[in-house]
């Protein structure tokens, strides 16, 4: 056995022991739980000195934690919902924040992530200058980009091809005639991969890769894979030659760094194609199973020189994952390069990551320079609605300056919670004129911008604050590449025919209740 081998049989080793591992997580998650009952029964039955202790014990530890919330450099609207639960239910609170609720990444793992972007930035051309054309054009636009490669790195690429996908289901079409046809490599990421009829195709053609000689690599998220992605299904997959790798497998240990998931969903084919999106690998993002009514997604396929991005936003994931682990970056970059193709589409295009370890929080940024810069519409498709005070303010800014804003959002959720806060804000987006709408068919799960017939966005990032904050994400920033126009269509066609209209006059006639419950979710809306 090789050394990469030994490497790949111990990453096996580790992500096998996930389930035993998250039953002792969640046991001790519940024993400090009923410690807290128990602190509360001693607490309130005990008289005398005992009481007198236990009382300002308790009431100090409350403190520490919440002074060292407020110190932390976070939303105040984020701040505020731990500080209330951890006023009114301390043991539980703090031991909730500690699994759930630090949005920082350790240090050691912040010096991992730059010490592998730094010695893969070569790898990246930013020999392409976003020339004079574009700032004659679009000065926004041209600053936009700008912003972009100089806090990412990610090049602005030009010769591509690019194709929207307005339903999952026509993703995984053209995906499985593009992985039949590989030749060299194939990486696929995902936050969620499920056992299924969609699955078992791709997994099919995978293996059937694998053994011709292609390298296969399959990045998961242990948590979005919880209770999915069978044990059984792994082994046959790396029986079969297929590298399958987890990503942040859980630890007996307690600690936060679970709750920042890898929830990019990126798929590259020798370096040549490549594709993102809002779509996992399961049958619901194909409405071949119904969860929640129709399943709406969108994705977007490109051939050109931004697939060597994704490609190696796919090598970096895969290095933080192991960093032991030998990566051939430049064989992996000559490959992209022999088999890249000249095309003649117009316009351009950059890949744009996000993650914990970046607190500038670029992919927020940039939606709220299209909010900014819009002069004449901005519309969204999001499946949940939590975001920080600055993107709230761009929203309601760029409406009541004149600009069409308008916003789809899910009729049926996928969580009843996430969707009482979404709808938490309705009232103040509706009365600054922003237009918002329900998807009445299911649950709409695209994540998609588009503004003045010339800038969109697709991806995997939501608009809530574990997408902008917590999660690691990508998106593909697009201008006058002719996608623009197939994402407006989609908007515009929801709207004729899926969608229902929340106007102002019906929505201030909800029940009182109903308003009550949405006042308490608007303080822990980050939260979710």
């Amino acid at each position: 056995m090789n050394k990469e081998e030994k490497l790949i049989s111990k990453h096996v080793r580790k992500s096998e022991s996930n389930l035993l591992r998250t039953f002792w997580k969640t046991l001790v998650a519940v024993i400090l739980i009923l410690v807290q009952v128990v602190v509360f029964y001693f607490t309130y039955t005990t008289a005398g000195d005992v009481y007198v202790n236990s009382f300002y014990i308790y009431n100090v530890i409350r403190i520490i934690a919440v002074v060292y919330i407020l110190i932390k450099h976070d939303s105040s609207q984020y701040k505020l919902g731990w500080v209330l639960v951890i006023m009114f239910l301390p043991i539980m609170g703090i031991t909730v924040y500690i699994l759930w609720g630090n949005s920082r990444l350790r240090a050691k793992k912040k010096i991992a992530i730059k010490e592998i972007e730094n010695n893969t930035n070569y790898l990246l051309d930013n020999s392409f200058e976003i020339d004079e054309d574009i700032k004659a054009k679009d000065k926004h636009v041209y600053n936009t980009l700008k912003y972009i490669q100089n806090i990412t790195s990610y090049p602005v690429c030009e010769n591509l091809d690019s194709k929207y996908y307005d339903l999952g289901d026509k993703v995984f079409v053209d995906l499985k005639k593009d992985l039949l046809e590989a030749k060299k490599y194939i990486f696929l990421e995902f936050y969620i991969v499920d056992n299924g009829e969609i699955s078992e195709d791709v997994f099919r053609i995978l293996k059937k890769k694998a053994q011709e000689g292609v390298d296969v690599k399959l990045i998961y998220d242990a948590y979005g894979c919880i209770n999915k992605f069978k044990h059984r299904t792994i082994k046959e997959l790396r029986e079969a030659g297929v590298e399958v790798y987890a990503f942040n497998p859980f630890s007996i240990l307690i600690n936060s760094y679970f709750n920042n998931r890898m929830h990019r969903k990126v798929v590259v084919i020798d370096g040549k194609i490549s594709y993102t999106g809002g779509f996992n690998l399961a049958d619901e993002y194909a409405n071949i199973k119904e969860k929640y009514g129709h399943w709406k997604d969108a994705g977007i396929r490109f051939k050109g020189e931004i697939s060597w991005s994704f490609a190696l936003l796919f090598l970096r994931d895969l290095q933080l994952i192991d960093k032991k682990l030998k990566i051939d970056y430049d064989e992996y970059k000559k490959i992209s390069l022999e088999q890249r193709e000249e095309y003649k589409g117009r316009g351009i295009c950059v890949a744009l990551s996000d993650g914990p370890n970046n607190r500038k929080n670029p992919i927020e940024s940039v939606y709220m320079q299209i909010l900014n810069t819009a002069t004449d519409y901005v519309y969204i498709t999001t499946p949940y609605f939590a975001i920080s005070e600055e993107m709230l303010a761009s929203i309601l800014n760029a409406a009541r300056s004149g600009v069409d804003i308008r916003i789809i959002l899910p009729h049926i959720p996928d969580k009843r919670i996430v969707q009482m806060s979404t709808r938490s804000y309705y009232e103040v987006l509706l009365s600054a004129g922003v237009k918002v709408y329900e998807y009445k068919p299911g649950f709409i799960h695209s994540k998609t911008f588009v503004a003045d017939d010339k800038i969109a966005i697709v991806g995997s990032a939501n608009m809530d604050y574990r997408s902008m904050n917590l999660n690691y994400e990508d998106i593909s920033y697009s201008f006058d590449t002719g996608v623009e126009a197939d994402v407006k269509k989609d908007f515009e066609n929801m709207i004729e025919n899926s969608c229902i209209e929340i106007t102002l006059q019906n929505w201030l006639k909800r029940p009182w209740i109903q308003k009550v419950i949405e006042s308490l979710f608007t303080s822990f809306s980050t939260m979710f």
